[in-house]
């Protein structure tokens, strides 16, 4: 499934209990990827994609269980980060869904350093679909809308 943005359109109908469900499950997905980021916590993060989910991203393509730990060494230099995701755009389709989350990440380096802290806006674009224990992503493209700050570090 893929979301095309331009295809919502309001009026918007109410959706169903279920629906509505779904749709705040698979947000959450991208809201705990955000939350592993922060802590360097690689299961955490790990735990988000499905099994054979392929990422592709500012690091450049790779399966999910290849990519994780390099998007953790990469931000491990950092005294900080945090991911705030914002806006998000969800479309559920049975067992398929796609959300498309924007997200601000703060990239903070230890104070006196002599390094600037990095600022970067992104879009999220998953695909995900239900697994026997919940929602996983299947796919990631992150796509970069600007940055601040030396990139890449």
């Amino acid at each position: 499934m893929t979301l095309d943005v331009r295809a919502l359109r309001a009026p918007i109908a109410a959706a169903t209990a279920d629906v509505l469900a779904d749709r705040a499950a698979v947000c959450e997905v991208v809201r705990v990827y955000a939350l592993g980021i922060d802590l360097r916590d690689e299961a955490m993060v790990a735990s988000v994609f499905a099994s054979g989910a392929v990422v592709r991203g500012l690091i450049g393509e790779a399966p999910a269980e290849e990519y994780v730990p390099r998007l953790l060494a990469g931000v491990a230099p950092y005294d900080a980060t945090m991911h705030n995701i914002t806006n998000q755009y969800a479309v559920v389709d049975g067992d398929e869904a796609a959300v498309w989350s924007y997200a601000v990440a703060l990239h903070l380096e230890t104070p006196d350093n002599g390094r600037d802290d990095m600022a970067m806006g992104v879009h999220y674009r998953d695909q995900l679909t239900r697994t026997e224990h919940g929602w996983a992503i299947t796919a990631r493209h992150t796509v970069k809308l600007w940055h601040r700050g030396p990139f890449p570090r």
